[in-house]
């Protein structure tokens, strides 16, 4: 069958550089070439996208153009460079390897014209190949970018207003809302939960940070877990990242996650008035732990001594109760209700009066006979050391790696300013040593993150037991107040592995905790 006269127009812009050559200016330039070769160019075969990934075959319009091109509809592709075919080495000579068995020409309006045979796909495998590592390096400069500015020169990467504040030469200084923010943090110190506040709020006509007149409990959540209003700045808190599952036709890391605690970077001395100590933000931080673990709601059929106490070891969330009918239920809350883009979690439900029993029962076992208990915890202790040991030896290598880029960057130094080395060598080997010491400085700080999650030893004996006889009376209690009151005492924790089995975690403190102070009766009548 004869080809038609017909060839489509494939015009991208991918970076804000190249805004200069428009996308109507590249169809321009590429029809004058096309009508130049008699072929006709109907306006439904003009593509035009702006897509910054080198990802191609999640362009949706690039795939209407392989669909194009496998149809036989077009008998010549035209495009401004070869560049705008930019794609993953491996993708790239997929597509023009089907170019060429549909007997599509690719036509350049400038630059050096696409090469045919075995040589001509090892040059562009080269090109593709050089593409992907210039763009990786370019990635990688920018997220160094915003590690360097702050860990080097302590400033945020960027300069997002919390409510309440406002940046002011490097500074976050008060603004208009910074008393409403105060009354918030008051509330919360008072013991009021969020949706209180958001409720107080709303009544008393204050706008939200977005303008609007309605508070909502998860706003309130976002100020009380940002840690500037105690006077510390979090930088880098999230990470891009692909989502699990696209649910529009987005491509690379159009998703973000939180990321841990000890991977953020801390920037003191840039709020000007904190509004709590780190002390407060703690308490509220716990406050609010409390608040969700024992709220009335879905408690209506029944109490739920475990709420909030059991974690998926699958995905992270945590298990609430439900009763349905006659039985209730502990299930992970990934399994109904999940992020944007995520998956549902598999994990099985418990049932709930089985578990109830099950770890109450551990946990008066250990804190009347503590002895088999602490054999356990103390095998366990053993094999623990080893790791720690191990994480302390790969921090002395770290410190003594450390040093010698020190001695490095300093000889650099010395034999720049004797003029014994160019001025371009001497760039090249500080920026290696710096960015050396930087992975050092972020192994060193990951490492000791982990040595202090490991805790300082097995608990005290001595803890154990007086902590159950603290306790006794409150282990032969039958009010659900008395027994989470003994789950609260132990740091209880159940990690359900999600096949229907599951880990109890105790934190007993390895000092004896301090005895209760006895009432005292205080004259308040009049004198």
């Amino acid at each position: 069958m004869d080809k038609p006269n017909v060839a489509a127009i494939w015009c991208r812009v991918s970076t804000h550089d190249q805004r200069e050559l428009s996308l109507d200016a590249q169809e321009v330039a590429v029809h004058r070439v096309i009508q130049g070769m008699g072929l006709e160019v109907p306006p439904e075969y003009v593509l035009k996208v702006d897509w910054i990934s080198l990802d191609l075959m999640a362009c949706p319009q690039f795939q209407l153009l392989r669909r194009w091109i496998a149809s036989g509809e077009i008998r010549a592709l035209g495009v401004v460079d070869r560049d705008r075919l930019q794609a993953q080495c491996l993708q790239r000579l997929v597509f023009l390897s089907e170019c060429r068995e549909q007997g599509v020409e690719v036509v350049t309006a400038q630059g050096v014209p696409m090469l045919e045979g075995p040589e001509g796909q090892l040059v562009e495998l080269a090109l593709a190949l050089g593409k992907e590592r210039s763009v990786a390096r370019a990635q990688q400069s920018a997220r160094d970018g915003l590690r360097a500015r702050a860990l080097v020169k302590g400033l945020p990467p960027n300069y997002r207003e919390p409510f309440g504040m406002r940046w002011e030469n490097n500074r976050l200084v008060p603004d208009v809302n910074y008393e409403a923010a105060c009354g918030i943090w008051r509330l919360a110190l008072e013991g009021t939960t969020q949706w209180g506040i958001a409720k107080s709020l709303t009544t008393r006509g204050i706008p939200t940070p977005n303008g609007r007149m309605v508070w909502s409990g998860t706003t309130i959540g976002s100020i009380l877990t940002n840690l500037v209003y105690a006077g510390v700045v979090e930088a880098l808190k999230t990470e891009a990242v692909a989502p699990q599952k696209r649910r529009k036709a987005t491509y690379g890391n159009s998703s973000s996650r939180r990321r841990p605690q000890e991977q953020r970077v801390r920037l003191d001395g840039l709020v000007f008035a904190p509004i709590v100590t780190e002390e407060e933000f703690q308490w509220v931080q716990e406050r609010r732990s409390h608040n969700q673990r024992y709220a009335t709601k879905n408690t209506k059929l029944r109490e739920y001594l475990l709420k909030g106490r059991i974690r998926c070891a699958r995905c992270g969330r945590v298990y609430t109760g439900v009763t349905r009918g006659k039985h209730s239920y502990y299930y992970c809350r990934g399994r109904a209700k999940v992020d944007w883009g995520a998956q549902k979690c598999s994990a099985e439900k418990l049932k709930a009066q089985e578990v109830e029993k099950a770890v109450y029962e551990t946990v008066v076992h250990v804190l009347e006979s503590p002895e088999v208990y602490l054999g356990e915890v103390d095998r366990r202790w053993q094999v623990q050391e080893q790791t720690i040991n191990s994480l302390r030896k790969d921090l002395a290598d770290l410190d003594r790696q450390e040093q010698r880029e020190r001695e490095a960057e300093t000889q650099a130094i010395r034999l720049a300013s004797r003029f014994e080395v160019s001025e371009d060598a001497f760039q090249q080997e500080v920026g290696l040593i710096r960015t050396r010491r930087r992975w050092i400085i972020e192994e060193k700080a990951r490492l000791q993150a982990q040595l202090d999650d490991l805790g300082e030893g097995p608990p005290n004996p001595a803890a154990v037991a007086m902590l159950g006889d603290q306790l006794r009376e409150r282990l032969a209690g039958a009010t659900p107040e008395d027994r989470r009151s003994v789950l609260d005492a132990v740091g209880a924790t159940i990690i359900a592995q999600g096949d229907g089995t599951w880990e109890l975690e105790l934190e007993i403190p390895q000092e004896p905790p301090p005895a209760e102070p006895e009432m005292q009766l205080v004259n308040g009548g009049p004198g």
